[in-house]
């Protein structure tokens, strides 16, 4: 659970400064974005034996992933409907790392 207490707020903050491309740049949507990646693979690599939730885990981490994916092709060649992946991807990601992180919450309280 400590892990969950460092990297679950990173991880919010991250994806929240990602939300605001618009005060950010693209620049720095472009850096946030591959330092949350890079949060994300360390966080994965050192919790992996404790999810309680191994289904919504990945889930939560694929959505991150195809965000990425997507930003990247949205980069390249702007197509309207990959940017509505890219938003929808992206807000599975925040909810389902909130959903996580409070269950984890819930569950770390009742013992």
């Amino acid at each position: 659970m400590k892990k969950d207490l460092i990297f679950a707020p990173i991880l919010f903050v991250l994806s929240t400064a990602l939300a605001l491309l618009e005060t950010t740049g693209m620049t720095a949507h472009i850096v946030i974005s591959v330092v949350g990646a890079i949060v994300l693979v360390v966080y994965t690599v050192l919790t992996k034996k404790e999810w309680k939730i191994p289904a919504l885990e990945i889930g939560m981490r694929i959505s991150y992933g195809l965000a990425l994916i997507s930003g990247i092709v949205l980069k390249i060649k702007y197509i309207a409907i990959i940017g509505v992946f890219h938003k929808i991807f992206a807000i599975l990601f925040a909810v389902a790392l909130l959903v996580i992180f409070i269950h984890k919450l819930i569950v770390n309280k009742k013992k």
